[in-house]
């Protein structure tokens, strides 16, 4: 596989990449120059008018929202805000563009130069030889966000198993065409496939945390082509690229990166000639294949869009965008591990999604920022666990911040065990029922009484003289034996701490 043999050639080359990353604004309630709704799926041709359909006599008129998002996008990857921007038409002759043309942008985009910082570790780390396999952070620079309109969704009918090639005929649902359609283009700093997903995963992240799109890779509101070329370690010049298409799971991104730069290579030590062209990713078949020949800016016949005006962002219109900014994913991590004293990795894992990230603080606001260790190991876990297994959204989940911050709380006070604790989640998640309330109905509350817990341990010591003898002969792995038989005794409700101390000094 092309993925095993990617460090290896990786020796002997340097890759070099760049992404194009495509966001649909789905969070938006209408298409770019319409009023046509945004929705996934439906009903194939009914969401559509004269405009998105480029009808004679039809003008478009930009979408505010999808305008005010792209910024916002703009300042959240650190770009220069254009203070004068328009959009261009984009000329060619594809049948999923109703028009023979997209409304796109060209040399005066919203937002210029800026970048992104992104974390590599583990294997991934290895593949870059100057950092010899350690965790490093590197400064992808951003080209450019320029906002355009989607096009239609080709529907590739018969021959085999529905793909382009040998396929019988191909259909147009043209409900895409006209949504807001966001562009992040990459400078080509990337040098592995592992960067390249980092760089898109946390992309994803931030326009989830902006609330502009729902980035679904499945649904198409999110899609990424890559452009790669390979040269030798040490030379300046780039080489022949190719753009690869379909990629569309972050796995996808990584493993058709990879398998590009192998290919390369292959056709470099064999003394042949990358040829520069757009391929497709076939996820089945794992290779890609020849698409077509990869156009140039010439090709598409920019010309400024006459039926819109320019637009002109005075710098106080930009800093009312620039205040809506939320708390991005990075910022938040920083402050879990300050505030709350988390490791780096349950910080990174807490702060990634806005609703998970708000559940636990409001959980750590009602129990106390000393337990917001516990409170993290919650949510990571058992709760975590439930939200995947039952599928639901943390504003759905059915055990609120307030009752899991009193089940840590009942812990920490020594009512329950935390194996007793993990049954009272399990009741949580079923009746919806608070934690204390279950622990009385059930009367599972932990004794913490030395007397009780002192007659129990001489009850057990008394009916095993051999497993005693055991243990006084050095044996002293039998511990766990007699906490077991005590909290038998108990029927589970015994304070295993003090089971264990009053064990220890009663059999030493």
């Amino acid at each position: 596989m092309a993925k095993d043999r990617l460090p290896g050639v990786l020796e002997r080359y340097e890759a070099v990449i760049g992404l194009e990353i495509h966001t649909e604004l789905t969070a938006l309630n209408s298409k770019m120059f319409c009023g046509c709704p945004v929705e996934f799926g439906g009903e194939p041709n009914t969401r559509v008018c004269p405009v998105c359909l480029g009808l004679p006599g039809a003008l478009p008129v930009p979408n505010q929202a999808a305008v005010e998002s792209t910024v916002l996008a703009g300042i959240a990857f650190n770009c220069e805000i254009a203070p004068f921007s328009q959009f261009h038409r984009k000329q060619y002759f594809y049948p999923d563009m109703p028009k023979d043309y997209q409304i796109s942008q060209y040399d005066l985009p919203f937002c210029g130069l800026g970048h992104l910082d992104i974390e590599v570790d583990g294997d991934g780390a290895a593949q870059r030889l100057e950092f010899g396999g350690d965790a490093y952070t590197a400064r992808i620079d951003v080209t450019r966000i320029h906002l355009e309109e989607d096009t239609g969704k080709m529907v590739h009918v018969g021959g085999s198993e529905g793909r382009i090639a040998g396929a019988d005929h191909s259909l147009v649902d043209f409900n895409r065409a006209g949504t807001p359609l966001m562009e992040l283009v990459s400078e080509p700093d990337i040098r592995t496939p592992e960067e390249a997903r980092r760089f898109a995963q946390k992309l994803r992240l931030i326009m989830l945390n902006l609330g502009v799109s729902d980035c679904s890779m499945e649904e198409g509101s999110m899609r990424v082509d890559g452009n790669v070329s390979i040269r030798r370690p040490g030379e300046t010049e780039l080489g022949t690229k190719t753009e690869v298409k379909n990629m569309n799971s972050f796995k996808a991104l990584h493993d058709a990166l990879a398998y590009e730069i192998v290919r390369q290579a292959d056709v470099l030590d064999e003394g042949g000639r990358v040829v520069q062209e757009t391929r497709h990713w076939d996820v089945a078949a794992k290779r890609t294949s020849t698409l077509r020949s990869k156009e140039e800016a010439h090709d598409y016949r920019y010309f400024p869009e006459p039926d819109m005006v320019p637009f002109e962002f005075s710098a106080e219109w930009i800093e009312s965008i620039r205040d809506r900014l939320p708390e991005l994913p990075d910022a938040r991590r920083e402050r879990f591990m300050r505030d709350f004293g988390l490791p780096a990795n349950d910080a990174r894992s807490l702060s990634e999604d806005a609703d998970f990230a708000a559940y636990f603080e409001e959980a750590v606001a009602l129990a106390g920022a000393a337990l917001a260790k516990p409170l993290a190991n919650w949510a990571l876990g058992d709760f975590s666990a439930y939200l995947n297994a039952e599928a639901v959204a943390v504003a759905e989940a059915r055990v609120t911040p307030a009752m899991l911050a009193e089940l840590v709380e009942i812990v920490d006070a020594g009512t329950i065990s935390g194996k007793q604790a993990k049954q009272v989640f399990a009741e949580m998640v079923t009746s919806g029922d608070a934690p204390g309330a279950i622990v009385e109905l059930r009367g599972m509350k932990q004794v913490s009484d030395t007397g009780a817990i002192e007659a129990a341990v001489d009850r057990v010591i008394a009916a095993s003289p051999d497993e005693v003898a055991s243990y006084r002969a050095g044996k002293t792995t039998l511990i766990g034996w007699f906490v077991g038989q005590v909290m038998r005794e108990m029927r589970g409700q015994g304070n295993p701490a003090l089971v264990n101390e009053i064990l220890v000094k009663k059999l030493g």
